[in-house]
């Protein structure tokens, strides 16, 4: 969907400064006009940069006139919530995922297979939705089980394993499900936005509302995350603090070059090139030379 470039710049930055503590966010770093400045001014720099970025996209395609459509409008809202999600999850290791709040809450994993496992829910409903109204055999019944392993990409039990194993299987398994999202419902139409669904609520709503539960679904569940990392002794120090706001960007550029072809042009890959030169910049302990 998007030229992955930037990304592997932020990801690039994001391994640089978690390998570094609060503390060397005070050794001197300068910038152009800016020469007496200390690392964490990197950090403003990379925000400013995607910020500016997302600027530069949005106005190219207005100027184009290809604006995005309201589904693109909301699943660029989706994909900053799950870009936030991203940024919360930095903090968590694969001890910390089992760890509970208190007696009979979840943990983070629980957490995190819940979020997931009702993106698929969600998804799968929309899809459904969708394939009959655009077949004219609207059918408001409940969603066939055998609908849900075309949505999973896989077996129920092999979903379940998923869930249930490594930490990492399922960020990978989340990553790959959350692009299916945007490249699957990116073409829904005005009119189709308004057309009923059903999910598990005893009556239908509309496509649209079920495209900005996938966002208000995810920032629930990462407030819930939040919550309990403050409980169980994992708190955002400031260099946590500061890639959220850098993964903010990221979303902000990422949504405002869906579908935008060669319009992001140059000024994509020219982001990509001075984040990835400060990655190296800010690398003091040398983790980006040890991949």
């Amino acid at each position: 969907m998007l030229d992955l470039s930037l990304f592997k710049a932020v990801d690039s930055f994001t391994r640089a400064a978690l390998a570094q503590t609060d503390a060397d966010l005070e050794r001197a770093w300068a910038w152009g006009v800016h020469d007496s400045e200390d690392v964490r001014f990197a950090f403003f720099r990379t925000y400013e940069e995607l910020r500016t970025l997302a600027v530069l996209t949005s106005a190219e395609r207005d100027k184009n006139r290809t604006a995005p459509t309201s589904a693109r409008r909301i699943l660029a809202q989706v994909h900053t919530a799950y870009r936030d999600l991203q940024a919360v999850l930095m903090r968590v290791n694969a001890a910390t995922a089992e760890r509970s709040p208190a007696e009979g809450e979840w943990s983070v994993r629980q957490t995190l297979g819940h979020m997931v496992r009702t993106d698929a829910g969600f998804l799968a409903a929309v899809r459904h939705a969708l394939d009959h109204h655009r077949a004219g055999d609207w059918n408001p019944g409940p969603i066939p089980q055998e609908f849900y392993p075309a949505v999973l990409g896989l077996a129920e039990a092999e979903f379940d394993a998923i869930l249930s194993g490594p930490l990492d299987k399922i960020h990978a398994y989340h990553a790959a499900l959350h692009a299916r999202i945007l490249l699957d419902l990116d073409d829904i139409t005005e009119e189709e936005l308004e057309q009923p669904v059903i999910y598990r609520e005893n009556r239908p709503t509309t496509l649209r509302f079920r495209l900005h539960r996938f966002d208000s679904h995810l920032r629930e569940h990462t407030v819930q995350v939040e919550k309990t990392l403050a409980v169980v002794g994992r708190p955002p120090n400031e260099i946590h603090r500061l890639l959220r706001l850098i993964y903010s960007g990221l979303a902000e550029a990422e949504g405002a070059a869906f579908k935008a072809g060669e319009e992001v042009g140059g000024h994509w890959h020219e982001t990509a090139s001075q984040i990835e030169t400060w990655a190296k910049e800010i690398d003091f302990y040398g983790v980006l030379e040890q991949k």
